[in-house]
């Protein structure tokens, strides 16, 4: 779980489902009468009475030799892309309940990534942060992602990050921490002249 989940993952499907279905949207409306006379003449425009990739269209294209090694490797990239996705919905064990100490008493892994996630993005000098938490048997092992602004060096942000950990930690027992930190630095942003 984090404060801003896997914003990069998220935009880049976005953009590649909305850029397929442009190009359809597109391939299909060349179809319209008025719109595909306009078209020029290497246009892949079907007719309208037609569906879009008929018996002999699709045998020509299977007679080409780049043809089957790019959609097999197409559609075998974009199963595993798929499959990635899915796994990396429940690899951090947000919905994991840690049983703690007191009687009855549970706490989500996914809470307590939040919570660290939002505790490290309300720090001097941090700008965005991501938690992961995968629990194990006696240990729960914390990954953050922390991104700096730019004039902010990363020395200074180690002492917070180590208190945060350590307070998770007391929270978490009888869980013990084990974690890594990822420190970026964003760039400070110059503007384009054209």
């Amino acid at each position: 779980m984090s404060a801003q989940p896997r914003p990069a993952v998220n935009r880049t499907t976005l953009a590649v489902a909305g850029l397929v279905l442009l190009v359809g949207g597109v391939w299909l409306a060349a179809t319209w009468p008025e719109l595909g006379s306009r078209l020029p003449g290497w246009w892949p425009a079907a007719r309208p009475d037609s569906v879009l990739l008929d018996r002999d269209g699709l045998a020509a294209l299977r007679t080409r030799g780049w043809w089957t090694p790019v959609v097999i490797a197409g559609s075998t990239g974009l199963t595993l892309l798929l499959v990635l996705r899915f796994a990396s919905r429940f690899r951090s064990g947000g919905s994991t309940p840690l049983a703690l100490p007191s009687a009855g008493g549970a706490m989500r892994a996914g809470a307590l990534a939040e919570a660290l996630a939002q505790r490290t993005a309300s720090l001097a000098g941090v700008s965005r942060c991501r938690v992961d938490i995968t629990p194990r048997r006696t240990r729960l092992h914390v990954r953050t992602h922390v991104w700096l602004d730019p004039d902010t060096p990363p020395a200074a942000v180690l002492a917070p990050l180590a208190a945060l950990r350590d307070e998770a930690e007391e929270s978490a027992a009888p869980y013990r921490i084990v974690g890594s930190v990822r420190i970026r630095t964003r760039d400070r942003r110059t503007p384009h002249v054209r």
